[in-house]
């Protein structure tokens, strides 16, 4: 354990055993239906519109939000952040949630600070991520219709997915139109012009990273309309990008990264499967395209810095240890190192929802099998991080020891109906072979279901 994480630990700690400045600090809001998360774990909530008429902040202030404050100042663990309390209840002392690694990255003095204010309070985010619409050239497995346009129109050509029972199942079942409020150009959008008015007025100088999403983020007319209003802006910028554009797009953002100090332009992508299984789950990805614009936004730019969120699902898990191993081999490419410059960072980030599409719902001597090739990769994989190999570390756990997700009602009866019914309607729309696509060790297992 590094001296910072430690410190870290013993400072929340101290203020409280549920204690996260994140709830404080880091917001991700999607203002193309006005819902907000204090981070990518807990499940996004609507923006109350009484509230974000009285004041923009409203947009990261929410009741919710300042109930869950509450609740972490008193040491009561908020529902919302099961991901961390799952990870923490692990009988495990060398793994540690991310309430750790996400207030770490804050200064002490701006942790401590939390504890002497109100719960109330109205604070601007160090760092955001926001999202302005669902424009995705994409339709990833367990992503939907609310944050793809390919998943919306999809939905509305071929019909909902049938035969579905859970909560998420439920969600392939409509075209996501009632989540965009604003239409599909997202025209006179109020949490956009709410946005816009808080950048100028005080976000621009108090935030320490900003990050776009999407959709992707690059096909948003807004997304360059805050482009072009940069004023040599001091924060670090990062976007999530799928990275699967035409080479005039990706010429235009290795542009945009030179107009930052060295090490403050970030490019978060999504993947975690190799070859022919990143494009199963990952509908519309062509993984040689992917790669190799991953590669040409490094030696383009040096000092850009990118990042490779990978997430554990029942489908992407069998292509993990090939994974790895590629991004092993564009490292030499690249003579990465680790370090502030590093390139290529990896962070491992196990689903939750929808719960079908969770690693429980796999046997347990199957997760078992999993667990084992991923560590063997880890284990002869050369310049991991300490973050990535404690990322690692918990997925291997995880898959060996966690059999039901935190707060999850579905049963193993319906989540397994929904999957079996899932794969098998992604599979035949999107002209998808599972043989040709899926290894034959999942194929066994899928059939058995």
């Amino acid at each position: 354990m590094s001296e910072k994480l430690k410190r870290t630990i013993e400072i929340v700690n101290n203020i409280s055993p549920s204690f996260c400045a994140a709830k404080w600090y880091n917001a991700s809001i999607w203002l193309s239906n006005g819902r907000t998360a204090s981070c990518h774990h807990p499940l996004a909530h609507s923006i109350p519109s009484e509230e974000l008429n009285k004041s923009f902040k409203a947009l990261h202030n929410t009741s919710t939000k300042k109930q869950a404050r509450k609740e972490m100042l008193n040491g009561i663990r908020p529902a919302e952040c099961g991901y961390c309390w799952r990870v923490e209840d692990l009988n495990n002392s060398t793994i540690y949630s991310d309430r750790a690694y996400k207030s770490m990255i804050y200064d002490e003095d701006d942790v401590n600070f939390l504890k002497t204010l109100p719960y109330d309070a109205d604070v601007d985010p160090k760092t955001l991520e926001i999202c302005f619409d669902n424009l995705c050239n994409l339709k990833c497995s367990y992503c939907n219709s609310e944050f793809s346009s390919t998943w919306s129109s999809d939905i509305k050509e071929k019909g909902p997915y049938e035969g579905m029972r859970t909560p998420g199942g439920f969600t392939y079942q409509n075209d996501g139109s009632s989540e965009i409020l604003y239409g599909p150009k997202n025209e006179d959008n109020i949490y956009v012009k709410k946005f816009f008015e808080w950048y100028n007025s005080s976000l621009r100088t108090s935030l320490s990273e900003l990050r776009i999403s999407g959709g992707e983020p690059t096909r948003s007319p807004n997304f360059w309309k805050l482009i072009d209003s940069f004023e040599n802006e001091k924060f670090q910028f990062a976007v999530n990008s799928n990275l699967v554009m035409t080479e005039d797009r990706l010429e235009k953002l290795i542009k945009t990264s030179r107009q930052f100090e060295k090490f403050k332009f970030h490019v978060y992508t999504s993947c975690e499967s190799y070859g022919n299984i990143a494009e199963f789950v990952r509908s519309g990805l062509k993984y040689n395209l992917w790669r190799n614009n991953l590669f040409k936004l490094q030696v383009s730019n040096p000092f850009l810095v990118t990042h490779i969120m990978m997430t554990v699902s029942a489908l992407s898990v069998w292509g993990i240890p090939d994974f790895i191993e590629d991004v092993m081999k564009l490292r030499k490419e690249t003579n990465d190192t680790i370090g502030v410059a590093a390139r290529y960072h990896l962070s491992v980030n196990i689903l939750r929802f929808p719960s079908f599409h969770s690693v429980n719902i796999l046997p347990i001597d199957e997760k078992t099998k999993l667990a084992n090739n991923i560590e063997a990769v880890v284990n002869k994989a050369e310049h991991l991080s300490e973050f990535e190999k404690n990322g690692f570390e918990r997925c291997i756990a995880y898959l060996r020891q966690v059999d039901t997700s935190y707060e999850d009602s579905d049963s193993i009866i319906d989540k397994h109906n929904d999957f079996k019914e899932f794969v098998l309607q992604y599979s035949k729309r999107n002209n998808m072979a599972l043989n040709e696509y899926m290894p034959n060790q999942f194929n066994k297992w899928f059939e058995k279901i």
